[in-house]
């Protein structure tokens, strides 16, 4: 299983010499399986480049899931040309939010007036719709599947547990900790044994008491939870606009000091990323 990351940055994309090793384009993740399935994580404005790279093997087949529908995970959906070319195959993943479905939300918020000009229907890719429920999985074929469960955020969202034939990767995005030290039962099984967890660290634990609320959680709640989940290799996702690179470096290094005993490894996402389990 290939993991890339083509947008790691939250809350909103940012552009500055400041931010080029980590990157500044907005939440959007690859995973390929063994077998060639390309499942891709939210459309946050990573999912551009992501989508210029796929022009290169036209047609192209893709399962596209959204967490939850903020502004920096869906921001990159109208400019994702593989949508907009006959032949390719987009298959669309997303809970329902009231009334709303995942198209609904597409099509009558993101991509209508005057948010943007152009509307779904202009697309000419085959689009297919599944509305996700609360819990559960996805089969994708050939050993690949994709389990996912409810996690703590504003208007809510999913986290995701990817299996391979065996080979495990979590992606824990727009997660808010309840406790550092007692986590959620439910999420310590999501990363159990897993062989990579991307977890939303926006935070330090030392700026978190000024953000309780909003949505997102810490390294600390991440290691502790790795403990618990029997899990070593932590990716640090959604990355503070307000964090620069060296921001970044000290929360690794200050990660890995305080995990040091309990073997946690910490390493943080960059945009660009190729990542083999």
């Amino acid at each position: 299983m290939l993991v890339r990351i083509w947008g790691s940055r939250g809350s909103t994309p940012v552009s500055s010499q400041n931010y080029m090793r980590y990157g500044g384009s907005s939440s959007c993740y690859e995973i390929i399986s063994d077998a060639g399935t390309r499942v891709i994580v939210d459309a946050g404005t990573g999912i551009r480049s992501l989508g210029a790279s796929l022009l290169k093997s036209l047609p192209v087949e893709v399962h596209l899931v959204f967490t939850h529908y903020h502004w920096d995970h869906i921001l990159g959906f109208p400019f994702f040309v593989p949508s907009f070319i006959p032949g390719n195959k987009i298959h669309i993943y997303g809970q329902r939010k009231g009334e709303l479905s995942a198209k609904d939300i597409l099509d009558k918020h993101l991509m209508s007036p005057p948010n943007f000009p152009v509307p779904l229907s202009i697309m000419g890719a085959s689009l297919s719709f599944t509305d996700l429920d609360i819990r559960g999985e996805v089969d994708f074929g050939n050993g690949f599947t994709m389990s996912y469960i409810p996690m703590n955020h504003p208007n809510g969202v999913i986290g995701m547990r990817f299996n391979d034939n065996g080979k495990i990767f979590v992606l824990m995005t727009d997660i808010e900790h309840i406790s550092d030290e007692d986590p959620d039962p439910a999420l310590v099984e999501l990363v159990r044994g897993c062989d990579m967890a991307a977890y939303d660290c926006q935070y330090t634990p030392d700026e978190y008491p000024m953000r309780v609320s909003f949505g997102h959680s810490t390294w600390r709640a991440a290691g502790n939870l790795m403990i618990q989940g029997e899990a070593k290799n932590l990716l640090m996702i959604h990355h503070d606009p307000d964090h620069d690179d060296e921001f970044i470096d000290q929360m690794v290094i200050d990660a890995n000091a305080e995990f040091e005993d309990d073997g946690v490894i910490f390493s943080a996402a960059y945009e660009g990323q190729e990542i083999e389990i």
